[in-house]
């Protein structure tokens, strides 16, 4: 079993901060807990973690029903913010807060290109 790479998971998360638009990031287990995080220290990043998994979870049984394609991303639109998630591999996502109005095509590629990165370390 190859060990987990914390250090290239945390700077995956760096890369990606730095992109225009990007307010912070964090990597979660399915069931909610916390693997790493770059959020703003305003924010608490354990109850962050797990309301991104329970709400990417609760899509997933949403549309069981719909028995279509398999969910790639979730975004939720906010007041004066966003958060996108996605999923890296069957245990754990990547999330990332976002600011309102930004070029979010951009943001999606980096993001599709960091899960590509991350499945080979986790």
């Amino acid at each position: 079993m190859t060990p987990v790479n914390f250090k290239g998971m945390a700077q995956e998360l760096l890369n990606l901060e730095s992109m225009e638009g990007v307010i912070g990031s964090a990597l979660v287990k399915r069931n909610g807990l916390l693997i790493t995080s770059r959020l703003p220290r305003d924010i608490d990043d354990r109850k962050f973690a797990a309301m991104a998994a329970a709400m990417f979870g609760a899509i997933i049984t949403a549309t069981l029903n719909l028995k279509k394609e398999k969910i790639v991303s979730l975004l939720v639109e906010y007041e004066k913010s966003q958060i996108v998630v996605l999923e890296i591999d069957a245990k754990n996502l990547i999330v990332a807060l976002l600011e309102l109005n930004i070029n979010y095509g951009l943001i999606l590629i980096e993001l599709e290109e960091i899960v590509r990165k991350l499945k080979n370390q986790i």
